[in-house]
This record gives C-alpha cells, structure tokens and sequence, in this order.
C-alpha cells in the first residue's frame, strides 16, 4: 500500500509541476507581448523624435536664410548711406569719425556702393539715371552673395 500512496504523490507532484510550468510560460508569454509593444511603442516614439528634429533643422536653415537676406539688405542699405555721406563731398576720415568707424571700413564700402556713382551720368539725365545704375550694381552684389552661400 506503501507503493500506491508514493505513486500518487508522484503523480500529484508531477501535476503540480506542470500546473506551474503552464503558469511561468504564459507568464512568459505576457511579458514577451508586454515587451514587444514596449518595443512598437519606442519605435514610434524614435520615429517621432527623428520628425521633430527634421522639422527643426528646415526651419533652421530657413532662418539662417531669412537672416542672411537681411544682414544683406542692412549691409548694402548701410553702403549706401555712406555713398550719400561721400556724394557730399567730406573726406573718408570725416565720414568714418562721424560714424564712429575705421576708415578702412568706409574705403570698403565705397567700391561696393560708390562704383556705379564713379562714371558721371551724361547732361540732361537726372537722378533716376544714377539710380538705376546703382540699383544694377546692388543686383550684382545680390548674385554674389547668393553665389557664396
């Protein structure tokens, strides 16, 4: 009777056992699918993050376009001003002491704003002749510019 009752506590230990092997496995399992949409989740998350800084960087470079088109247009406005402060016929180093600037400063501003005022416009032209040229040397300056960027 002995060998009966062993037998059936084996039996019974063996069920036990496989009633917590089944257990730890779909424990297992839930965790696995609890990990793979961890997983699916981090992924979009990355995916997200890689958008942003995409976005980002576009609107970066758009406003260091925006910035150097009006860095640009403040350069070129500023040589013109100079130009005017040289039409008037005062020496370099009145202008730059005027403006608180080097006079290397207004000798670098001269070519660049002053070239077209250079050739005297014929008799009979006004201003708007003068005009017109100094706005085709300022596109020139624009191709230039551009060309470096």
């Amino acid at each position: 009777m002995a060998e009966i009752r062993k037998s059936g506590k084996q039996a019974a230990a063996r069920k036990a056992a496989r009633e917590r092997a089944v257990e730890r496995a779909a424990e297992f399992r839930r965790r696995q699918e609890q990990l793979e949409e961890l997983a699916a989740e981090y992924f979009v998350a990355a995916d997200a993050a890689d958008g942003i800084n995409e976005d980002a960087e576009a609107q970066i470079v758009k406003i260091r376009e925006a910035q150097a088109a009006a860095i640009a247009d403040a350069d070129r406005r500023s040589q013109e001003i100079v130009q005017k402060m040289l039409d008037t016929k005062v020496t370099r180093d009145e202008v730059a002491e005027r403006l608180g600037v080097p006079v290397r400063e207004i000798r670098r501003a001269k070519p660049k704003a002053g070239a077209p005022t250079e050739s005297p416009a014929p008799e009979g032209e006004s201003e708007t002749a003068a005009s017109s040229v100094g706005d085709a040397g300022a596109d020139e300056g624009d191709a230039e510019e551009s060309h470096a960027a």
